[in-house]
């Protein structure tokens, strides 16, 4: 029996996942786990996830919907603390850290001032610093 010819190169990453990668992928997000849950369990390196972000609209929906959950559990996670205990002894300063670097597109305690010149361009103005020395001679103030 002849074997098809599949081409040059290596095969794609999304050829090698196994059945039910979709389900793995969401899971991992309604369990609140980190990216890496997956990519490991999947064999996905980061190189391939973010190759596969781009051409992949499957994987892509899959991860989108990933985040989406995950935000939902740690979200949940103060929610219930909140409504049980009103947060005592539930590490709020944890808890801001991770939605700040797991979801910092949407989350984030700095403010942020957009400052427009309205299609002009920016003055440059140097600011202009006098420095006045003072000493203090130790006599005068006995």
């Amino acid at each position: 029996m002849e074997e098809e010819r599949k081409g040059p190169g290596r095969p794609r990453t999304e050829s090698k996942l196994p059945d039910g990668w979709f389900d793995i992928i969401i899971q991992s997000g309604k369990d609140g786990k980190h990216i890496t849950d997956f990519l490991i369990t999947l064999g996905i390196s980061w190189d391939a996830h973010w190759a596969m972000m781009k051409r992949n609209t499957e994987y892509s929906r899959a991860v989108k919907e990933y985040e989406k959950y995950c935000e939902q559990y740690w979200y949940n996670q103060m929610h219930q603390s909140m409504e049980e205990t009103g947060g005592t002894g539930y590490n709020s300063r944890l808890w801001s850290l991770i939605m700040r670097n797991k979801f910092g597109d949407r989350w984030s305690e700095a403010s942020k001032v957009d400052v427009t010149s309205q299609g002009g361009s920016i003055q440059s103005n140097p600011i202009q610093i006098e420095i006045i020395k003072t000493v203090i001679n130790k006599d005068e103030n006995a």
